[in-house]
């Protein structure tokens, strides 16, 4: 196998998922690549929604529109003979909102800034060995289990007199696991995640904002139409969250789901993208009510 037929396979060129702002993952995101591949990935993401741009937390009445920029860099090595990978992602937002019967301020409120920067680390289990570009070239992928851990650094921009926010002041943690399993030209995928919530000791103000976690369960169903081009079908179903303030419980649990499509593709050998689309179609009164487009570019070497 020639080197740009090896570089066209690697699809979504990721070991690892995009689990910032608790968007769901793309398909294809967790396939083997090679070891000592650098990554960069350019995302442009246009959310409409009922929450803050941390997309955890609703707020009644809310309406949000946020032009979302991803800006993510990974690189994967071998780790005791399996492939991993370390990634940087910094976010940057624009959002206009507004709320129903001026219940925190009239008009629309701009507000534009850096969102809290992620660490992801990932590792293979099963079926993703570390292999050099040359014997990737002739590798044959199969079923594979992978996991990773996610660090969200609380240092985005805050201000407490704001409702509307970039960064979310609290650290999270987040766990995830993947499979896939290919069948002919078909990818089924399944990943599951779970959101662990620092307090926000500033929030509206000098309020002490606790959340409990959010378990996730996602599903990718992908067919490759040609070596340079592939379509999904893509659901994710998420529960928990439930806030406290100053101690006191909200009774706000969320659930609910959502639907979508992706459509990958390549331009050439190390250049390609992405076009997703995802809605939710069901939710719990007071869960996050979530429109997203995904525009994605990325460049490998």
């Amino acid at each position: 196998m020639c080197h740009a037929t090896y570089l066209r396979r690697l699809g979504a060129f990721s070991l690892a998922s995009l689990p910032l702002l608790t968007l769901a993952d793309n398909a294809r995101d967790w396939q083997n690549v090679p070891i000592n591949l650098n990554m960069v990935f350019g995302y442009y993401n246009d959310i409409n929604t009922n929450t803050t741009i941390n997309t955890s937390l609703p707020i009644d009445g809310l309406s949000l529109n946020a032009d979302l920029y991803l800006l993510r860099y990974a690189y994967s090595f071998d780790l005791a003979g399996r492939n991993s990978a370390i990634q940087i992602i910094q976010p940057y937002a624009d959002v206009d909102a507004s709320f129903d019967h001026a219940r925190f301020f009239t008009g629309t409120r701009k507000n534009g800034g850096m969102g809290d920067t992620q660490i992801i680390f990932a590792h293979n289990f099963f079926g993703g060995p570390a292999l050099t570009q040359e014997a990737f070239s002739s590798w044959q992928p199969g079923t594979f289990f992978s996991g990773a851990i996610t660090l969200t650094v609380p240092n985005g921009d805050y201000d407490q007199d704001r409702v509307i926010n970039i960064g979310a002041n609290r650290w999270v943690v987040k766990p995830e696991l993947a499979f896939g399993h290919p069948i002919g030209p078909t990818w089924l995928e399944v990943n599951t995640w779970l959101s662990l919530y620092g307090d926000n000791d500033d929030y509206l103000r000098d309020r002490k904002l606790e959340q409990r976690p959010i378990f996730a369960i996602e599903g990718h169903y992908s067919y490759t139409l040609n070596r340079a081009l592939w379509v999904s079908l893509d659901a994710t179903w998420s529960k928990g969250g439930e806030t406290k303030i100053e101690g006191v419980n909200q009774h706000n649990e969320q659930e609910n789901t959502l639907l979508g499509a992706s459509l990958g593709f390549m331009l050439s050998p190390q250049f390609g993208g992405l076009v997703a689309y995802s809605d939710t179609v069901s939710k719990q009164s007071g869960s996050a009510d979530v429109e997203t487009w995904t525009f994605r570019l990325q460049y490998v070497w």
